[in-house]
C-alpha cells in the first residue's frame, strides 16, 4: 500500500464529494490540477467549497453557504465540470448553480427550488455538457415519495418534468457515455423491509420513458440488494455492490455480495470481485478500474452513541480498494480510513477524469470529524 496524502485536516471538517460524482478540475489536456472539496462548520452553520490545487496544495475558497435547514449537519454533495467552469450543489432546499471564469472570478446563483410543502434530494447531477443538472424533491418530511425528477436548463432556470413515481426515487445520474440514459435508484420497500429490492433503475427518452428495473434482485438463485450504483462513462453500463449476507444488521440475502457490472440492455449482470464488506463504488472513465470503500464490519449507525460508552476505533477501520474490472490484479488497498457515525459518513471514493488520482473521505472515529485523502493510483499499480 502506497500511503495517501491528506489534502485536509480533521481540524477543517471537509470532505470529498459523492463517488458518481465529480470533483476534480482538469487542465486542457486532461491532465488533473485540482480537487474541490467541501467544508463543513457547525457555530455558526454553514458550507464552504474549496478548490486545491494538486501541485502545490494552495486552498482557496470558492463560495460559502449559510443558515441552513439543518445546523447539526450542514454538508451539501457538489458535481464540477472537469474544466472547473461550472460547479451544482444543493444548498437549504434550493439547486445552486457556481460559475467560476478563466480568470478565477465566481458568480453563485439559485436556479432552482421545489414547490412548496417540497424537500430537494440532497444530489444533483451535472450533464456532461455541463449546460444542465438534474435534481429530485418529494412532499416536505415524506422521503418515501411521490419523487419528481426535473432537468434544469442552467443558462434559464426552466426546469422539465421527465419522470413522476409515487415511490422513493433518489441518486439520479447521467451515464456520460449516453446522457440520454439516465440511471437511478427506485428505493421502495416491501412489507417484510427487508430492504430496497427494486432499486437499480434507468430512464431513456425512447427504450424506457417511466424507467425500468434493470436487475430483478428478487428472481434467481436468491435475493441480493444492491445501492450505490454507478453509471459509466466508457459504455452504457453501471457497476453496483451488492449487499454484505454475514451481518445480521444488513439486509438478509442468498445471493452473491460484492461489486457487480449491469446493463439496461438485458445482458446478465457480471460479478466482477466477490466482497463481503463493500459499500460504495466508483468506476474510472477509462473503464479499466473501479474503486470501492469497503468496511466496517457493522454499520456506522451502531457505533457507540452514549457518552458513557466507550468508542472503539477498530469498529469503524475500513480501507479504500483498487479493483480491476478485467481481472488483471487482485485488488489493491490504496488507503486505510474510517468510517463515521454522522454524514459524509462514508469513504465515497471517486477518480479523477484521467483516472491518476482517488479521492476519498477519511473520519476521526473520536471527533467525527472528516478530512480528504488523495491516492496515487499509479504510484498503488507499480
Amino acid at each position: 500500500m502506497v500511503s495517501p496524502r491528506y489534502l485536509t485536516s480533521f481540524e477543517q471538517y471537509r470532505y470529498f464529494t459523492y463517488p458518481h460524482l465529480n470533483g476534480f478540475v482538469a487542465d486542457a489536456d486532461g491532465v488533473t490540477t485540482g480537487v474541490v472539496v467541501g467544508q463543513i462548520e457547525l457555530e455558526p452553520a454553514a458550507m464552504s467549497l474549496h478548490l486545491i490545487d494538486v501541485a502545490t496544495g494552495t486552498d482557496r475558497e470558492l463560495c460559502r453557504f449559510t443558515d441552513p435547514i439543518d445546523t447539526t449537519n450542514p454538508y451539501s454533495w457538489y458535481d464540477v465540470a472537469t474544466d472547473g467552469s461550472r460547479i451544482v450543489t444543493m444548498f437549504s432546499n434550493e439547486v445552486i448553480c457556481i460559475d467560476i471564469t478563466a480568470d478565477g472570478a465566481v458568480t453563485t446563483r439559485p436556479v432552482f427550488a421545489p414547490p412548496g410543502d417540497h424537500e430537494l434530494s440532497v444530489i444533483v447531477t451535472l450533464h456532461p455538457a455541463f449546460d444542465r443538472c438534474l435534481a429530485s424533491y418529494y412532499p416536505k418530511g415524506k422521503k418515501t415519495g411521490p419523487s419528481v425528477l426535473v432537468e434544469i436548463d442552467l443558462t434559464t432556470g426552466e426546469a422539465t418534468q421527465l419522470l413522476d413515481s409515487a415511490s422513493e426515487l433518489a441518486h439520479f445520474q447521467y451515464c456520460e457515455a449516453d446522457p440520454d440514459w439516465i440511471g437511478f435508484s427506485n428505493q421502495s420497500r416491501f412489507t417484510h423491509n427487508y430492504g430496497p429490492y427494486n432499486r437499480l433503475w434507468v430512464m431513456h427518452p425512447v427504450h424506457a420513458p417511466r424507467g425500468m428495473k434493470i436487475w430483478d434482485q428478487i428472481a434467481g438463485d436468491g435475493i441480493v440488494p444492491t445501492g450505490h450504483e454507478a453509471w459509466a462513462f466508457h459504455e452504457v453500463c453501471c457497476i453496483t455492490v451488492a449487499a454484505d449476507t454475514t451481518q445480521p444488521s444488513n439486509t438478509p440475502c442468498e445471493g452473491t455480495p460484492g461489486l457487480w457490472q449491469i446493463w439496461p440492455d438485458g445482458r446478465e449482470p457480471r460479478l466482477i470481485v466477490e466482497a463481503a464488506d463493500y459499500n460504495h463504488a466508483s468506476i474510472s472513465r477509462q473503464g479499466d478500474l473501479a474503486v470501492v470503500d469497503a468496511g466496517p464490519t457493522r454499520p456506522p449507525w451502531l457505533f457507540p452513541t452514549a457518552p458513557e460508552d466507550p468508542i472503539d476505533p477498530d469498529a469503524s477501520a475500513g480501507r479504500i480498494e483498487l479493483v480491476s474490472m478485467t481481472g488483471e490484479f487482485a485488488p489493491v488497498t490504496l488507503a486505510e480510513m474510517h468510517f463515521g457515525d454522522v454524514h459524509p459518513r462514508h469513504g465515497h471514493p471517486g477518480f479523477s477524469p484521467d483516472g491518476a488520482f482517488v479521492a476519498f473521505t477519511d473520519t476521526d472515529p473520536f471527533t467525527q470529524r472528516s478530512r480528504v485523502g488523495l491516492a496515487d493510483v499509479r504510484s498503488a499499480r507499480r
